[in-house]
């Protein structure tokens, strides 16, 4: 039976915030994302191993971390890294339609869902579940962040609570209160030739105290246990993202005492991504099938490998979070693996230093292993297309 176990990821120090710089594809460094995609943290996990193994950079053998993970059974799965705010962890908004019945209650969110990007546990819950939403949601964060009054309550301890403030006005003052924010910081390059100076920004993404972000696994095999905690604390102490010259994104683990999710997927007959997801040529036709509603998401990048040149990684398109799907057999869909090293076999043009062979002899992988929780709608409680 797969143990599902949550993970914290908080700031080294307590006096200091949580700051990364998760860059988006495609935009500048001034620019941040306050979440790290599911493929990018596996990709991490397989560069943070082979390091562990000391194996030859130059080398054609992907690390034993990775190998499990290229068949029909993977040891784990992950999801994205996702905000919280103490210990409510939030998740993607699913492909489906909340159920308000009272009309003054969708009047006076309006067009809000459409801004909406996460949701606490409770709200999560009840959307996949199909029940109607009758209180009206505490909206954070801009409208991004919706959570339940009741969990208003969770998150006293992390933000505090003015001593004589009333409910409405706690929450109230949550509502102005950012989960996170995204900062730019002036940097200043010097030219060796010319000693001339360039300004640039840098974006961050800054946590507010008691808040950070969230990842969730799902163990098939508990002896992996121990080697995936000590890959994600290596990793905190290097830092992941960019611009860890600079000091961005180091952090320190800990293990929550309550998940988010249930992890009993594995008999609804239709789930929701928790990760990013490649489907196999197997489960292709899941796409298809009624009731599935997901966004995609083209990945590319560049990659860093010792001995071998920058080079731009090999473009592949995948299912966001927050998708919905059939599940085949009430099996939830398990996605697959890619390798995304370049690969200049076809061009027209030979490479000036791989002609017409691969970027790397070692293969670059990126996960599309699906996370997945269950939907448990209702007859007829029907997904967005």
């Amino acid at each position: 039976m797969p143990t599902l176990i949550t993970y914290h990821l908080k700031s080294l120090r307590k006096e200091t915030p949580l700051a990364l710089h998760f860059g988006r594809q495609g935009i500048g460094y001034e620019e941040a994302a306050e979440t790290w995609p599911s493929d990018s943290l596996f990709a991490a996990l397989v560069t943070q191993a082979a390091s562990l193994e000391g194996l030859d950079p130059l080398g054609s053998e992907p690390p034993a971390f990775a190998r499990p993970f290229l068949g029909d059974t993977p040891p784990l799965v992950h999801s994205s890294l996702f905000p919280r705010i103490g210990d409510v962890t939030l998740l993607p908004r699913p492909a489906l339609p909340p159920s308000i019945p009272d009309q003054t209650l969708r009047n006076s969110i309006g067009k809000g869902f459409t801004k909406l990007r996460y949701v606490s546990p409770a709200l999560f819950l009840a959307i996949c579940a199909g029940d109607d939403i009758t209180d009206a949601p505490v909206i954070l964060q801009g409208g991004k962040v919706w959570i339940t009054s009741d969990e208003t309550r969770a998150i006293e301890k992390s933000w505090g609570r003015i001593a004589g403030e009333t409910d409405g006005q706690f929450r109230s003052r949550l509502s102005m209160q950012p989960i996170w924010k995204i900062e730019q910081v002036p940097h200043v390059t010097i030219d060796r030739v010319s000693n001339a100076s360039s300004f640039y920004e840098v974006g961050r993404v800054v946590f507010s105290a008691g808040c950070g972000l969230a990842l969730l696994v799902q163990y098939n095999d508990l002896a992996w246990q121990a080697q995936l905690e000590l890959l994600l604390t290596l990793l905190g102490d290097s830092g992941i993202g960019g611009k860890r010259s600079s000091g961005y994104g180091c952090f320190t683990i800990e293990r929550a005492q309550h998940g988010p999710v249930h992890d009993d997927a594995i008999s609804a007959t239709r789930v929701v991504l928790l990760s990013r997801y490649l489907p196999r040529a197997q489960e292709v036709s899941l796409l298809k099938a009624s009731g599935s509603a997901y966004n995609l998401v083209t990945v590319g990048g560049w990659l860093f490998s010792p001995g071998s040149p920058g080079q731009q990684r090999q473009q592949i398109t995948l299912l966001a979070e927050g998708s919905v799907l059939a599940a085949a057999s009430k099996r939830p869909p398990l996605g697959m693996i890619a390798d995304v090293r370049p690969d200049y076999r076809d061009s027209s043009q030979p490479h000036p230093i791989f002609a017409h062979g691969t970027g790397t002899v070692h293969p670059v992988y990126r996960s599309g292993l699906a996370l997945t929780a269950p939907v448990s709608a209702r007859e007829g409680h029907s997904a967005n297309s």
